[in-house]
């Protein structure tokens, strides 16, 4: 026969309802956490969630809707939100929807089918049509990086446009005049507001609009756009690549080239700083704060689910 949260509480001497409390995802003193989880491994309870489902209306779930799982940026993101929900004693189920917005539709129908409490995504376009179910349902939704129509769910983003001008404007200062953008999809919200960012700072430096050339948000993509720069575009100082598998193309483009980062050339990628800079040694990188990010998200959707309202937080990034 199964342990059950009576034979925890015999076990720790603690109350049933302090049991309660840590499996709730409650505060608990580290000693009684320290108790509980010796007796649930003595003892091999197993918690039964579709019983509790049943019982509180709570599944303990929350679904997560990623446009690639091959994209580092969002895996990185799960792995934040993970960690965040983990701690409130939540699990998560993961639906890669490869931006595509019919997929997207299908899996908030599938975490709907299997009760999740909320949904935290990165949608795939700016329209929220995808996840109309959720929001009819009232399910609480934040939309995480890009923000939508919908004023419906929450949005927890960056500040893109700033950190695409703030890193245009490092270039310019350091005396760059000539910089191209390698930038994203233009139906993306983050890739509208990168380059628009951009574009801001080209035109406050009376250099117009700049030059810009689509990357296709990958790195073969990226690759292709700085080969064509490097080679069409007489007297190029710089290159501001607007996500981070475009940067790495650009990046290996440049090494092929032969290209020295430094007084001559500047090159900014965005995101990560896990591999840019072994490729191209003084480049600027655009950071977002990914770890503050899925944080944010985490406890945005559970202070939903506990009645909070809804909410639009904005985060900088910082250019290093």
């Amino acid at each position: 026969m199964s342990a059950t949260i009576k034979d925890l509480a015999r076990e720790t001497g603690l109350t049933a309802a302090t049991i309660s409390a840590y499996f709730n995802g409650a505060s608990v003193r580290p000693y009684n956490k320290e108790k509980i989880e010796r007796a649930i491994d003595k003892l091999g309870y197993i918690r039964n969630d579709y019983a509790r489902a049943l019982r509180t209306h709570r599944s303990m779930t929350v679904g997560v809707l990623i446009p690639e799982f091959a994209s580092m940026f969002a895996t990185q993101l799960v792995t934040e939100i993970e960690e965040a929900l983990r701690l409130k004693r939540y699990g998560i189920i993961i639906c890669d929807c490869r931006s595509n917005p019919s997929r997207e539709r299908e899996a908030v129908r599938f975490l709907q089918s299997k009760t999740v409490d909320g949904i935290i995504v990165i949608p795939a376009t700016d329209s929220a049509s995808s996840l109309s179910s959720a929001i009819q349902k009232k399910l609480p939704v934040v939309a995480l990086d890009r923000y939508t129509e919908s004023r419906d769910i929450s949005h927890v983003i960056v500040s893109n446009r700033k950190a695409g001008r703030e890193a245009v404007q490092k270039m310019l200062s350091e005396g760059k005049k000539k910089i191209a953008v390698i930038h994203g999809d233009e139906n993306l919200f983050t890739a509208r507001e990168r380059l628009a960012g951009y574009r801001d700072a080209m035109e406050r430096a009376g250099e117009g609009t700049g030059i810009a050339v689509p990357g296709g948000n990958s790195v073969q993509g990226g690759y292709e756009a700085a080969k064509k720069l490097l080679s069409g575009e007489p007297g190029l100082q710089g290159i501001f690549a607007t996500n981070y598998e475009m940067s790495i193309g650009a990046a290996i483009a440049l090494k092929e080239t032969g290209k020295t980062i430094g007084d001559d050339f500047a090159f900014t990628g965005f995101d990560s700083v896990q591999m840019l800079p072994v490729l191209c040694p003084g480049m600027h990188m655009v950071v977002q704060p990914i770890r503050e990010l899925g944080m944010v998200a985490a406890e945005t959707l559970l202070a939903m689910i506990n009645g909070g309202p809804i909410r639009n937080i904005v985060l900088d990034c910082k250019v290093i």
